[in-house]
């Protein structure tokens, strides 16, 4: 399960920039997730309510939004969602095509409690 050395770097991620930002508990984070990261999405929260017990991040909820793959055309740029069957561009039948999106892992943002004065 790659998952928990995933969720290891991301809380890392976090701690680091939070540090910067404050003492406070991190209560959220939002991370996106490419449909082809091969990371599972349900596995990797698991991961990080395991591996963020005793830090500042314990208990904070975790939002993932999923990144489509798409495909470009080479010829004419057309674009289209990602498809294992489509493999010839829809719109001029061009077999030139390249694949992008769907591979990213980043932690898009997080948020900290605000201190009372």
């Amino acid at each position: 399960m790659h998952e928990v050395g995933i969720a290891q770097q991301i809380l890392r991620v976090i701690e680091s920039a939070a540090r910067e930002h404050g003492q406070g508990r991190v209560e959220s984070a939002r991370l996106r997730i490419g449909e082809l990261s091969g990371v599972e999405a349900e596995t990797l929260k698991f991961a990080l309510g395991i591996c963020s017990r005793g830090t500042r991040a314990e208990g904070m909820a975790v939002e993932i939004v999923c990144v489509p793959a798409c495909v470009k055309c080479r010829q004419c740029s057309s674009d289209w969602p990602y498809d294992m069957e489509v493999m010839r561009c829809p719109t001029c039948g061009s077999e030139e095509i390249m694949l992008h999106g769907g591979n990213d892992l980043c932690v898009e943002s997080f948020e900290m409690e605000t201190a009372c004065a």
